[in-house]
């Protein structure tokens, strides 16, 4: 059953930082996910990535570790079988994570034929207690993770080049198609073999100004960061950038796409006051470009907050977060529905950052409007209270906590059913809360 998607975060981000501090691996959500895949890791050794990755899917909460398999050494994950079918054809190899926020552990299994038992529309696989999701895990999840092929990509674009030649701009788009495939799936090494190659191609055949070829320079300059090859990485986004605003004008969406990776490369090379400057610039253009609530300018927000949180100028960092939410009620007032959802949603936002009590402050001030404007039991209401009981946890305030939290539970059971994924999920956390 799917979680809210309060609780889904949750449980996505407290896997992600085991990935990061257990293994020192690189955890990707899928932000826009697909069916059945929360996330990929991708292998590392070092600190590099190495293209080798693994979909996961997440489950949160102690229901999941409500049976036992029959030896007692693990646990049974129930799914409907279409979910089945979709892993075992995914083109990478699919673990399944079941994660307990009492004890901030996690347990794996990969779904492969052989592990599965079908009952009727649905199937059930054993997640072993030993596979847990720590430093242990690795030579095991090394040895299933695969580099994906795309073979269809690969084989168009081979195809293409023995019909048309390999400068053929019909080759070219497919070569800039699969740069995207690739990056998508973060087989970024692949993707920089592809990406210099086209864009050579694209040079000596189109020009240096040329539009395609400038789109092949900015995917480039985005594998080359995330490479960690910052040196060259610069100096491309810096021609690339002074090219495209030369071309196209400086509030064109590709003009603003360069900037906003510019301004990373800047900040990751060591140039911070160039990238604060450029952001703060670039900023400015996104939210008159695209609106203040566009969904590029809000991701571009989130950039320049690391940018200055990473400079320590922590109330840039919470006013760049907080300017849209600010916007919104200005425009609409502090109680109106829409700027309650949006303040929901922002009380997430600075949670992830590691803003946890501004995010404790404007959860408590969300739940008072929400319970004045939609009720106390309004499913709304009670998914901000919530996730305030989440953050007043992590912040300490058991006791807060404790009494927010089963005022929750009864209304949810009241209002949703005792049975509902909401009121299961925040059942379990009370449970596991008891403990302390």
């Amino acid at each position: 059953m799917a979680l809210t998607d309060d609780m889904e975060r949750l449980g996505v981000h407290s896997v992600g930082r085991l990935v990061h501090r257990e293994l020192r691996w690189k955890f990707r959500e899928q932000h826009e996910s697909d069916f059945g895949i929360d996330a990929m890791i991708e292998i590392a050794e070092d600190g590099r990535p190495t293209g080798q990755l693994i979909g996961v899917q997440i489950k949160s909460g102690r229901s999941y570790f409500g049976t036992s398999a029959s030896d007692q050494a693990g646990w049974v994950f129930r799914a409907r079988k279409r979910l089945l079918d979709y892993w075992l054809d995914y083109a990478l190899p699919v673990v399944v994570i079941l994660y307990d926020p009492g004890s901030q552990a996690a347990f794996w299994q990969h779904v492969t034929a052989d592990r599965v038992e079908l009952t009727g529309p649905e199937f059930r696989i054993t997640v072993p207690a030993a596979h847990r999701l720590d430093g242990s895990a690795a030579t095991q999840l090394r040895a299933i993770s695969t580099r994906p092929s795309n073979t269809v990509k690969y084989q168009l674009l081979v195809n293409l080049r023995d019909t048309l030649g390999a400068d053929h701009p019909e080759t070219l788009e497919a070569a800039d198609d699969l740069v995207d495939a690739l990056i998508d799936l973060g087989a970024m090494q692949a993707a920089r073999d592809i990406g210099e190659d086209t864009f050579g191609r694209r040079q000596r055949v189109f020009g240096t100004d040329h539009p395609d070829t400038l789109e092949s320079a900015k995917k480039l300059v985005a594998v080359l960061g995330y490479l960690q090859d910052n040196e060259a990485a610069l100096l491309l986004a810096d021609d690339t950038f002074a090219r495209t605003r030369r071309l196209l004008g400086e509030d064109d969406y590709r003009t603003l796409d360069i900037a906003k990776e510019f301004t990373r490369i800047l900040y990751l090379s060591g140039a911070e006051q160039r990238a604060r400057a450029l952001g703060e610039d670039t900023l400015s253009r996104c939210r008159r470009v695209f609106g203040e609530e566009d969904f590029q300018t809000a991701q571009f927000e989130e950039q320049m907050a690391i940018v200055l949180a990473g400079m320590g100028d922590d109330n840039a960092a919470q006013a760049t977060l907080l300017h849209r939410l600010d916007a919104v009620r200005h425009r609409l007032g502090a109680n109106h529905t829409h700027t309650l959802v949006q303040a929901h949603n922002m009380v997430l936002t600075l949670d992830s950052h590691g803003y946890t009590e501004v995010a404790r402050d404007l959860a408590q001030d969300t739940l008072s409007r929400r319970r004045r404007v939609l009720g106390e039991d309004d499913f709304r209401t009670l998914r901000t209270a919530g996730f305030l009981i989440s953050v007043l946890y992590r912040l300490g305030d058991h006791e807060a906590a404790r009494k927010l939290g089963e005022d929750t539970v009864s209304r949810r059971r009241r209002s949703l059913g005792p049975d509902h994924p909401e009121t299961t999920f925040l059942v379990d956390f009370l449970s596991a809360l008891s403990e302390y």
